[in-house]
């Protein structure tokens, strides 16, 4: 994946698939924290397919111009888990299980898509939801990393430590630039070589 190999139709795709990939981690982080016992995602709007409440637009600006970026921050109150401060660690790993099971779904629609719609649209959407599955399993990972502004910044809370809110905004500066300069995808490389082949078959390139 080269960050800055970019043209309109992969920023336009990425664009599409980050609004979707935002609203999916979301919705299914959400529920998570909801399920274990904090209603507060609830209530704050989380539990809806309305893109507009999950999207960071950093973040989704990362993923335009880099493939890697983030979502909205989903309040979860650990003292309100049934399971506790470990409850976090489940719905952290909810939200990246459900962009593996996106990842997993998406290119089963190519096939039909190329089928349906006359060649140039099928071609496109073919394309995008290739491409679209292809973030799926990168963004699962990269959630993963236990830093703001990232899902994963929710493991650092199980494990008793707080980073300042001011944190997200400097560090997913530095995400933008260690994303741009190669070192996102040099560190996850091995766990998505790992895991997309299972998921997406023969096609994994990004």
């Amino acid at each position: 994946m080269n960050s800055f190999d970019l043209t309109v139709s992969l920023v336009v795709m990425r664009l599409l698939a980050g609004i979707i990939i935002a609203t999916v981690q979301g919705v299914t982080l959400a529920a998570a924290a909801v399920l274990l016992g904090d209603k507060g995602p609830r209530h704050d709007g989380r539990l809806t397919l309305m893109p507009w409440g999950h999207i960071d637009l950093p973040g989704l600006g990362s993923i335009m111009l880099t493939g890697f970026g983030w979502g909205r921050a989903v309040a979860i109150d650990p003292d309100k888990l049934r399971s506790g401060r470990w409850g976090l660690v489940l719905a952290v790993l909810a939200g990246s299980a459900g962009l593996l099971l996106l990842g997993f779904l998406l290119p089963l629609l190519a096939s039909p898509l190329l089928r349906s719609l006359d060649f140039t649209a099928g071609v496109a959407a073919a394309a995008f939801v290739r491409v679209a599955a292809r973030l799926c399993v990168w963004m699962a990972l990269f959630s993963l990393l236990p830093i703001p502004p990232l899902a994963g910044a929710h493991l650092l809370t199980a494990v008793g430590l707080l980073a300042p809110k001011q944190a997200g905004a400097y560090i997913g500066g530095l995400l933008v630039l260690a994303s741009a300069a190669g070192l996102t995808q040099k560190l996850l490389t091995p766990a998505y070589n790992l895991i997309a082949p299972l998921l997406l078959g023969v096609d994994v390139a990004l």
